[in-house]
């Protein structure tokens, strides 16, 4: 059932994406929820900066993200100005003392991390009320070691970023991708008619339309070799603005300026190749296009970026490394729709490029970016996920496969290699002796502490390790001399963020 505010379309550009009734009949309790966008209640501006070409992927999550709740039958409370959060929970009447719990909470707070920085200062003791509850909209993801801060144990307190530091749940952390198996994948929905089916076609005697990835125009710097080589084949065309786009952009691009969402899928439904520079990462936008029938060049990054070699990343909580450009499309949809090259060898992209002209690549869309799937991976994720009662399971624990890693090897690597997903809610199941002994591991001693790749057994003494703060718990960590026992599971096809038993 749903509730008797549900309606059954997102709508985005001035398009309805509507759903059909039986996509609406998740049978659930409508939970109390407070939305706060902290990034945009802090910078106002950027609201109608959507409409200039801002890198507004947040904007379009946060979108999504109440339309798929709407939907759903929940209510909803969104805020979007400092002062008005006062008006909608408990604060402290004292800074120094907190208040009595107020009987008509919300269920779930969703923020992000200037609005859980603004949420702190302003509920003060209160804050702690909330903790348990809180959902942060996160793009790129935290790790553990840019989570966990405590003055008592300096060696465990890492943090390397102004954001972090929170000590949350990493689950609580939501992704527009799924590219951290210790956060939530919460995603988005790619803006598409889903009735287009055919592959794009070109006009007899033109050349196919490429489009290029990249709405600033110092995102262009140093790539004229490569464009000019797809101009042989390619009619060249760009969204660009930017006060540099004379010295980046060449003359005989076709630059259409800032479009409207409308103006843009027009442009989308004739593009053959869509043209990846190397940045932005992990956007919307190639999805669009794959989704409208292009086939996207993703640019391979060589070596990896991450913190250490980028300025973007230096101040995420990550230490993601990126071996391209848009790691979901590589991994997760691949050819005939997406080809990962080095676009800075002539050779590869020559072979590229003549290899995708003589394909009809149809639309593509895989289900968890549809509105079908956002709802139901939603649904899921309100209903289940449970943070402040310990004795909730969810995913259930039958859905635990335990693998034991290689040494240096992380445990998001390790289910990787068993065509399985590192599930860190498993952890605290497997901490202990009778998980190594059932995983054919004998421990000649064990200890119990803090540490970033527990549970682990040493190579060197064979001595196992438990985990002793639950905080600590990670898929991402690794270590030169531990192999690591690991939590997986699987997942639905093309809907990443549940297990095939978990709906």
């Amino acid at each position: 059932m749903y509730g008797e505010n549900a309606c059954c379309c997102f709508f985005r550009g001035g398009r309805g994406i509507c759903i059909l009734p039986n996509l609406l009949t998740f049978s659930h309790f409508f939970s109390q929820i407070f939305l706060y966008m902290g990034s945009f209640a802090n910078s106002p501006q950027w609201f109608k900066q959507a409409f200039i070409g801002a890198p507004l992927g947040e904007l379009v999550q946060w979108s999504d993200l109440i339309a798929a709740l709407f939907i759903l039958g929940h209510n909803i409370v969104i805020c979007t100005r400092k002062e008005e959060v006062k008006n909608h929970l408990n604060m402290p009447l004292s800074r120094g003392c907190p208040s009595k719990a107020r009987p008509d909470e919300y269920d779930l707070v969703f923020t992000d991390y200037v609005g859980i920085t603004f949420l702190k200062r302003e509920l003060g003791p209160n804050f702690s009320q909330y903790r348990c509850r809180l959902r942060i909209l996160d793009s790129f993801g935290t790790e553990v070691e840019f989570n966990y801060v405590n003055p008592l144990k300096p060696s465990m307190t890492r943090k390397r970023s102004s954001w972090g530091g929170e000590n949350l749940h990493l689950r609580q952390f939501m992704t527009m991708f799924p590219h951290t198996p210790d956060n939530t994948f919460l995603g988005f929905v790619v803006d598409v008619d889903m009735n287009k089916k055919e592959p794009i076609k070109t006009k007899s005697g033109t050349k196919p339309i490429g489009v290029v990835y990249g709405k600033d125009a110092k995102f262009w710097k140093f790539k004229d070799q490569y464009l000019e080589q797809l101009s042989k084949y390619l009619e060249i065309h760009g969204t660009v603005t930017g006060t540099r786009m004379k010295t980046f952009v060449p003359d005989w691009v076709k630059n259409h300026n800032i479009l409207s969402g409308q103006d843009y899928q027009e442009l989308l439904g004739q593009t053959k190749v869509y043209i990846g520079l190397g940045f932005p990462y992990d956007g919307p936008a190639p999805l669009e296009a794959i989704a409208h029938g292009a086939v996207f060049l993703n640019a391979k990054l060589s070596p990896p970026h991450s913190r250490d070699n980028t300025d973007f990343f230096k101040e995420k909580p990550t230490s993601r490394k990126l071996d391209s450009q848009h790691p979901y499309a590589e991994k997760f949809i691949g050819k005939p729709h997406v080809y990962t090259i080095d676009i800075n060898n002539s050779d590869e992209v020559k072979l590229a490029i003549e290899e995708i002209l003589q394909m009809e690549v149809k639309p593509y869309i895989p289900y968890e970016w549809t509105p079908a799937g956002m709802l139901e991976r939603v649904n899921a994720l309100v209903i289940n996920q449970n943070f402040c009662d310990g004795n909730i399971k969810w995913p259930p624990l039958k859905e635990l496969h335990t693998h034991v890693s290689k040494v240096d090897k992380s445990c998001s690597e390790t289910c990787d290699e068993y065509g399985l997903l590192c599930e860190s809610s498993f952890f605290n199941d497997i901490n202990n002796l009778e998980a190594f002994k059932r995983a054919g591991i004998e421990c000649k001693a064990s200890y119990t502490k803090d540490s970033f790749h527990a549970p682990s057994t040493s190579s060197v003494d064979d001595s196992c390790l438990i985990q002793q703060t639950s905080l600590l718990f990670s898929c991402s960590s690794r270590s030169p001399i531990y192999t690591r026992l690991c939590p997986c599971r699987d997942y639905k096809p093309q809907q990443v963020a549940l297990c095939k038993n978990c709906t």
